[in-house]
């Protein structure tokens, strides 16, 4: 059957819609938030809150949530600063396949037991973020080697070299979910995890891959930020969890698994970027603009609960998707 392009759009309706009056919105009551540097802005918030949004997509379409997402952020920048007389690759690379066999060792553990990831992995934030203050001394630490943090700061255009990583970060997500049978099983396990064992789908295989993808876009995040920022403190991220899980509810991924694309959080991304980056240029100060976010988050999720409710009742449907598929995290 071929599906058309009204089908294929249909599911990025509301974020685009979302997106533009949003951008608009801003731009008019922002006058310095137009032209190359607003796009510059947002393309930025996908290096750090981008990548962990699209770190958190994947456990969400695998029917899970990885709420040490924050604090392998943390643990990362610090361990880039201190392997950073391994060259700026080096330390970037260190610090993210630290994060890729640590999320693959939580998520094995999790599937294995078949134990909810929202408790096991509270257990993680916690023990992630006591080894960054034992790791960093209880302190702020800098890279004093400015080889390593300059290149970091060119600009091309409206893109830097932390939001160009990221966006093939993007694409090489995209492709996997989209092109791969363990892209293909991490939807099924999301939708119907019954059902997917059932039919032979890994469940230990494809929560290991979701949680080892989560904590290395994780941990790239804190690597791009401290050979940006030239440092690293302990006590940082700790609200990117928060702002991360809002990129993808703003973009369209579900909360109950199996839906959603790189796409939708990229939008989501888009979103939450321009409202941040807009209204900072106001001098804004954070809690209006966290206010603002909630505000727009609850604005579309509503939205699309009704647009939901309707379509079901045009189709003479009764079924709540949260009756039909297993809440995130629920383990099992």
């Amino acid at each position: 059957m071929k599906v058309s392009y009204f089908d294929r759009v249909r599911p990025y309706a509301l974020p685009i819609v979302a997106l533009a009056i949003t951008w608009i919105v801003i731009s008019l009551i922002t006058p310095t938030f137009r032209g190359e540097a607003s796009v510059y802005s947002v393309l930025e918030g996908f290096s750090l809150v981008g990548l962990v949004a699209l770190g958190l997509a994947f456990t969400l379409i695998a029917g899970e949530f990885d709420l040490s997402v924050g604090s392998m952020t943390a643990l990362a920048a610090i361990i880039t600063v201190l392997t950073s007389e391994a060259g700026l690759a080096g330390c970037i690379l260190i610090a993210t396949a630290c994060g890729v066999v640590f999320g693959a060792l939580q998520g094995f553990v999790i599937g294995w037991l078949g134990i909810s990831s929202l408790v096991f992995t509270i257990g993680t934030l916690i023990m992630l973020r006591g080894l960054t203050y034992i790791f960093s001394g209880h302190a702020p630490i800098i890279i004093e080697n400015f080889e390593i943090t300059d290149p970091m700061l060119l600009r091309f255009s409206i893109f830097s070299v932390s939001s160009i990583i990221a966006l093939v970060v993007f694409v090489a997500a995209a492709l996997f979910l989209a092109y791969t049978r363990w892209g293909r099983e991490i939807y099924a396990l999301g939708g119907a995890r019954n059902e997917a064992i059932a039919a032979g789908v890994p469940r230990v295989r494809t929560i290991t891959i979701s949680f080892a993808i989560s904590a290395g876009c994780a941990s790239l995040a804190g690597a791009l930020a401290a050979t940006r920022g030239g440092s690293a403190a302990p006590q940082n991220y700790d609200d990117l969890l928060l702002r991360g899980a809002a990129a993808c509810l703003l973009g369209g991924i579900s909360l109950y698994g199996g839906r959603g694309t790189v796409l939708n959080v990229a939008f989501g991304v888009a979103i939450l970027s321009v409202v941040v980056s807009g209204l900072a240029a106001r001098g804004t100060s954070a809690s209006l603009v966290q206010l603002v976010t909630g505000a727009l988050l609850l604005t579309v999720i509503a939205t699309e609960y009704l647009a939901g409710r309707l379509t079901l009742r045009k189709s003479g449907g009764s079924r709540r998707p949260g009756r039909t598929r297993r809440m995130a995290g629920a383990g099992g």
